[in-house]
């Protein structure tokens, strides 16, 4: 027994592995027992799978992943393909769903970050979404660039309009929340009222 409660499983004497208990006592192991090596790869398999679906379960229990991120979270502890099966039961599950999370994400960093659209892909996309999926979720979203950005310049840069200085910070700081050039130059150009 391990100190964290798994088998330690020895060949021919030397350290070969540690097992979950369950997968352990579904292999049907004993002292002493011989054992050919396609059986010890495929509870090799077994151990990497349980222990796959464990850390999912865990990770998930602290906040929202990805497929992808959850994917690459995994293999940090696990192999390629028990991760990706891992994965695939947690979607079964419903405790990974990338749609789902494409729209609240959108919604999320349209709405209180008060990001752009372009910013908003970008994010996605670092959180290994589907650009079907991206896309789907921005499609949903309200489109007011121009209303958008002369609230937030009036809001944090209200000198932009008077200001040749402040006016260059509001527009860079426009560009890296996503808004596009064309949309910031015309909020820029003056006040009157955009729809």
């Amino acid at each position: 027994m391990t100190k964290r409660g798994n088998i330690a499983l020895y060949v021919d004497g030397e350290f070969c592995m540690s097992m979950h208990p369950d997968v352990f006592a579904a292999s049907g192991l004993s002292a002493g027992m011989q054992i050919d090596p396609e059986r010890l790869a495929e509870l090799v398999g077994e151990a990497q799978l349980k222990k796959a679906k464990e850390k999912a379960l865990h990770y998930l229990s602290y906040k929202e992943y990805t497929a992808s991120q959850l994917k690459e979270r995994l293999l940090r502890d696990v192999d390629e393909e028990s991760a990706a099966l891992a994965v695939g039961r947690m979607e079964e599950l419903g405790l990974v769903d990338d749609g789902d999370y494409a729209e609240r994400f959108a919604r999320d960093l349209y709405e209180r970050k008060r990001y752009g659209l372009i910013r908003i892909r970008q994010e996605m996309r670092q959180r290994g979404l589907a650009d079907e999926q991206i896309e789907f979720a921005v499609s949903l979203l309200p489109d007011a660039p121009l209303v958008r950005i002369r609230e937030l310049i009036e809001k944090k840069y209200p000198l932009a309009w008077e200001d040749e200085k402040v006016k260059r910070r509001a527009f860079a700081a426009m560009l890296r929340m996503g808004y596009c050039a064309a949309d910031v130059r015309k909020a820029l150009g003056g006040r009157e009222d955009y729809d």
